[in-house]
């Protein structure tokens, strides 16, 4: 009960939006090459072939 008063606990915390939008940019900047999303295909479809046939 005595935690509820602390200050620290109520303040509205940052969070990495900034961050994250960055990351999200690259991504889609990735997704919009070809070539980049032709290798990322063919590197899931190996992946996941080499886990069914275990």
């Amino acid at each position: 009960m005595g935690d509820l008063m602390k200050k620290e606990d109520r303040e509205i915390k940052q969070d990495n939006r900034e961050a994250d939008s960055d990351k999200i940019k690259e991504f889609r900047r990735k997704i919009a090459d070809e070539t980049y999303l032709d290798h990322a295909i063919t590197r899931i479809a190996t992946d996941l072939s080499h886990f069914l046939t275990k």
